[in-house]
């Protein structure tokens, strides 16, 4: 309770704080930090508080930023989604969001989901981040047209192509530890109603490393392939998309030569890992003005694709995974304002899932898993707005052919004090579907003996679905600070789990418990999340973040802190513009110490805090060309053991999903970027 209220009170001094200075700054134009031109070009993280929640939009400046590589790489320089290593062999990046696994939030194209099931673990490493326009993040709950999952929140993101996009956007990387990439989009209006976007991107990691010395490659051998293309229609009362894309990666991992680190061993009976993944998907959207004056319209939207993984998670046990997975959905809306206060939106959705799964080993692991999913569900949703107040309130009911009939519920509200000031509640529930399998992957990279316990019935995997409640509160607040305009925002968030699936590897070194906890045995959530930006000076901005979470689960038989997760987490970058275009970034994450699995019944470990820090040039020129340089990991952090080994008279642990920080040490990169018109 000390601790808990301690926390409230060092927030509360820091609101009253920020009051202070801005009051002191320049209280008499507070009314005007909207309006105010302080000479910089678009900011690469802003806000949207026009609706009845608090969206952070990531925009192009905020990518250039983080020069490598894809979407989910490029959450450098946010505090609000964290990605770590999953493991120190796979090279897969995990995504949390308020202390929760990707998985719980719900991760979009446009508003369409496309990163669900098999995508749900590699869906954003395979999104080049040069390609990408912006990414749209909204904590908890969020709207019953877009479905009944996201239980933490959305992740939507979208490609560039609009209308004022040059036609040739070109970019290049290179680091020092081998890795190549190269991104290529070509934008051409075709006539006045219509316009495609090809996008192309080639990605490969030449040689391993072992900067850490433990004899496994730090990052696995890459070549990855990305193709696309979005074909954008506007008519006068009709408009549409339609897009393809086609994704191909494999990855090769494991023990290094002892005679050269930079390729992997030839030897028979080293640790070996493989992986080959590919997903093709086709998606369309379509929408008509059925009336201007009330802005009535109807959208469609369409989502086909084939995904496959076929990956070989420890070759000492010939541990492999397959999984293929072929996806229809389809969803229908209707909109119209009833008034100039109430919008009623209104719908249906539908979709047929195919998964086939299997894992297998040679030390008893035979799990084989093949069902179809059918969902149908109808929603509603009605926004309500007055002067200063706005709510949402969203109802959907869904049919499922596994779970049968479930009801979801989700409310957002904003209050406007002033202009400046606004304050958002939201508080709703999320389900899901537990695809436990690919989900889990890189933590079957061992070669513990795998218990999985199931439910009677015909449910996917044995297992329920996984559900919960979350609540939160946001608060905004713009002022200005030294005579320049500063942004502070403050928010709560909790969930409970009614249903939640966990990897429980605390009960024994040689086992791997995956069960589903209810009844007062699934886990919780409470985060707090602080973040301030502003610009002591002309040209130069400043963000100062700290994120606080508790994630709890039961685990060897009593609820404990998840393992390999921050409690504390801060965030320092620094920003600076010259006149002439040159740029200077620099970011800081400071990492509080994570829990590490038991290694012991009676001894509980945590590893030490570090601090990540990153730093870049670049200088941006007339004709639309670019060049940037840069280093990661300045301070050469390396964890010497993300890949456990215990050996003894009677075992022999080996598990690589042991990682609590980078296992290569500084990478220093350059590039190019070039943009015709």
């Amino acid at each position: 309770m000390y601790r808990r209220g301690k926390r409230i009170s060092i927030i509360c001094l820091f609101l009253l704080v920020s009051n202070f200075i801005s009051a002191q700054s320049d209280s008499s134009r507070i009314d005007t930090v909207k309006t105010v031109n302080v000479g910089v070009e678009q900011a690469g993280v802003m806000f949207d508080a026009n609706g009845a929640s608090l969206k952070q939009i990531l925009g192009q400046n905020e990518f250039k930023k983080a020069a490598c590589c894809t979407i989910s790489e490029s959450f450098e320089l946010s505090n609000t989604v964290e990605i770590s290593n999953s493991d120190g062999v796979s090279g897969i990046r995990q995504i949390e969001m308020m202390g929760l696994n990707g998985k719980y939030a719900l991760m979009t194209r446009d508003n369409i989901p496309q990163l669900g099931g098999l995508a749900t673990l590699n869906g954003m490493n395979n999104i080049p981040g040069p390609m990408v326009s912006d990414v749209r993040l909204a904590k908890g709950t969020g709207s019953v047209t877009l479905g009944y999952e996201g239980i933490t929140g959305g992740i939507d993101y979208g490609l560039k192509g609009t209308d004022n996009a040059p036609e040739w956007d070109l970019n290049a990387y290179q680091n020092n530890q081998g890795r190549s990439e190269i991104n290529i989009i070509h934008g051409k209006k075709i006539n006045s109603k219509f316009k495609h976007t090809t996008y192309l991107h080639g990605g490969k990691q030449f040689f391993a490393t072992d900067m850490n010395q433990d004899m496994f490659s730090d990052m696995p051998l890459t070549s990855r392939i990305y193709a696309g293309n979005q074909l954008n229609y506007q008519g006068k009362k009709t408009e549409g998309q339609f897009g393809i894309t086609y994704w191909n990666e494999q990855k090769q991992s494991g023990e290094v030569s002892h005679t050269d680190h930079n390729i992997l061993s030839e030897l028979p009976n080293v640790f070996r890992f493989n992986q080959h993944e590919s997903k093709f998907d086709i998606f369309g959207k379509f929408g008509i003005i059925l009336n201007e004056k009330s802005e009535s319209s109807i959208g469609n939207i369409l989502n086909v694709s084939k995904h496959q993984n076929h990956t070989l998670l420890n070759s000492k046990i010939q541990r492999n995974y397959k999984g293929e997975e072929t996806k229809l959905s389809y969803s229908g809306l209707y909109q119209t304002n009833l008034s100039s206060k109430t919008t009623i939106k209104t719908g249906v959705s539908a979709m047929l899932n195919h998964l086939n799964e299997t894992l297998t080993d040679t030390i008893g692991t035979n799990i084989s898993q093949e069902f179809s999913e059918k969902q149908v569900g109808v929603f509603a949703e009605v926004v309500y707005k007055l002067k200063k107040l706005s709510f949402v309130l969203g109802l959907r009911q869904d049919y499922h052919n596994a779970y049968g009939f479930f009801f979801t519920p989700r409310f957002h509200s904003k209050y406007e004090f002033n202009k400046n000031n606004k304050l958002f509640l939201q508080a709703g529930m999320g389900r899901r579907t537990p695809y436990m399998l690919i989900e889990n992957l890189p933590m079957f990279i061992n070669n513990r003996t795998l218990k999985i316990e199931q439910y009677p019935g015909n449910l996917p995997y044995g297992m329920p679905q996984e559900f919960g409640y979350n609540g939160g509160i946001s608060f905004m607040r713009n002022f200005f600070f030294m005579n320049y305009p500063s942004t502070l925002t403050v928010d709560v968030f909790s969930t409970q789990f009614q249903n939640q699936v966990v990897v429980d590897r605390d009960f024994s070194l040689n086992e791997l418990t995956i069960a589903s906890r209810n009844n007062g045995f699934a886990g919780n959530t409470n985060s707090v999340h602080v973040e301030w930006t502003t610009h002591p000076i002309r040209r130069l901005e400043v963000k100062l973040a700290y994120r606080y979470v508790k994630n709890l689960q039961f685990l060897n038989q009593e609820f404990q802190i998840a393992p390999f997760q921050s409690v504390h987490r801060a965030l320092v970058v620094v920003g600076y513009k010259t006149r002439n275009k040159w740029y200077f970034d620099a970011v800081s994450q400071i990492n509080g110490p994570k829990r590490i699995a038991y290694f012991s019944k009676t001894e509980s470990k945590y590893s030490p805090s570090f601090i990540i820090v990153n730093a870049q040039i670049r200088k941006s020129f007339e004709n639309g060309f670019e060049f940037y340089v840069g280093a990661e990991n300045i301070g050469n952090i390396k964890q010497a053991d993300p890949v456990l080994m215990l050996h003894s008279s009677q075992s022999h642990t080996f598990d690589a999903a042991y990682s609590w920080a980078p296992a290569n040490g500084i990478n220093y990169y350059c590039g190019i970027r070039m943009v015709l018109r």
